[in-house]
């Protein structure tokens, strides 16, 4: 107990980095991109399912697995809080099951590919099998958790909680209780929370370089265990342009960021972006073009715009509710509850006017608009059959 209670008191759903005052300039990653064909494959899978279907019936899909952070997470903080820490932890008041309040973006193509809701729960790399399937025990299809990255960090919170749930760790996880077939989709989304940690480091070179080497290292992990275990459908949503969320766009903050640490965010989400483009380029030449990327860094804002013009009344500045997940540590340790309150002066608005719920994470509408982007792209890149 005396653990949980260390570790809960630190823990935020960004896991932040601690700032020097030096001069900032984009960190410069040193990444062997050279392809690997041995990463991953001492998984052991003996104990994998296969849960494919009928292709025919699915778009020419035979399973749809996620992986991911807090974008498609749909009970995988609570449940590796239960796993790992024996901790009970809720999601409640605008918050259904994950951050949102409705289906996110990974749930609603699991619903358009016809594949059932029942099997898209959460597991993670200690979960035990709880999806019945055909007369025995499976493993959902939704690695996602809130909070998780790609680079793993050094402090209490990431080794205890969040050490089983990096980009690289759902991989492995995927690959030892899941048997892949070549028309499997996979639809992996990681990197925010790299991103913000990058941003409050924003003024500590070391920082940076750290986070950034380590992150697009274990993205490349993440990649190389899904296809040397036999992943021919990648679809790659990118990290977004978080200087458009309501956490950086001074519109909802009594402390704004000054134009110089917005600057020094900019760089560093720019050269993030660049390296994972580099990263994924140099994959695909070895791959046969395996990952597909839909650009999430550079799309945001037209994504935005179009919800605006579309939707009457859209507000896409503004965070719609109060949030407890981004301060965990303030939570009673006896009944964690990671709330989303309407803010008063939205009280009489429709939810599906905004485009952020909190700080970060899209309503349910805003990830309908995302999903029916990604839906098309999934028909013009052919990884699905319409």
């Amino acid at each position: 107990m005396k653990k949980i209670l260390t570790l809960l008191s630190m823990v935020t759903i960004s896991i932040s980095t601690a700032s020097a005052s030096v001069a900032c300039l984009p960190a410069q990653a040193k990444i062997n991109t050279t392809f690997d064909n041995l990463i991953g494959k001492d998984i052991d899978k003996s104990n994998a399912v296969d849960t494919s279907e009928d292709p025919a019936n699915h778009f020419g899909v035979s399973n749809f697995y996620t992986l991911g952070d807090s974008l498609s997470d749909n009970g995988g903080l609570v449940t590796i809080a239960k796993d790992e820490l024996g901790v009970d932890a809720k999601m409640s008041g605008e918050y259904k099951n994950g951050f949102s309040n409705g289906l996110r973006t990974a749930e609603l193509i699991n619903q358009k590919l016809n594949f059932s809701a029942d099997s898209f729960k959460s597991s993670n790399l200690i979960h035990q099998a709880d999806v019945d399937y055909k007369g025995k025990k499976s493993w959902g299809r939704n690695y996602s958790v809130g909070g998780a990255t790609a680079y793993e960090g050094s402090g209490l919170a990431s080794q205890l909680l969040m050490g089983k749930t990096g980009i690289y760790k759902q991989a492995v996880a995927l690959v030892q209780q899941q048997v892949i077939n070549e028309n499997d989709l996979f639809f992996i989304e990681i990197g925010g929370n790299d991103l913000f940690a990058l941003a409050d480091a924003r003024d500590d070179l070391n920082a940076q370089a750290d986070i950034m080497n380590n992150a697009i290292e274990n993205i490349k992990k993440c990649f190389y265990t899904l296809i040397n275990n036999g992943a021919k459908k990648i679809i790659f949503a990118s990290p977004p342009d978080i200087l458009l969320t309501p956490r950086y766009n001074n519109k909802n903050t009594e402390k704004p960021y000054t134009e110089d640490d917005l600057n020094k965010i900019k760089l560093l989400c720019q050269e993030f972006d660049s390296k994972l483009s580099n990263l994924i380029t140099k994959i695909n030449k070895e791959t046969n073009d395996v990952i597909k990327t839909y650009n999430l860094y550079s799309e945001l804002k037209n994504i935005l715009d179009e919800f605006k013009k579309t939707t009457p009344n859209a507000n896409i500045e503004n965070n719609l509710c109060t949030s407890t997940a981004f301060d965990l540590g303030s939570l009673d340790l006896t009944n964690i509850d990671i709330n989303a309150t309407v803010r008063k002066e939205y009280q009489v608005n429709n939810i599906d006017e905004f485009f952020f719920i909190d700080q970060v994470h899209p309503t349910a509408a805003g990830h309908k608009f995302v999903a029916d982007k990604i839906w098309n792209l999934l028909s013009q890149l052919g990884l699905i059959n319409i």
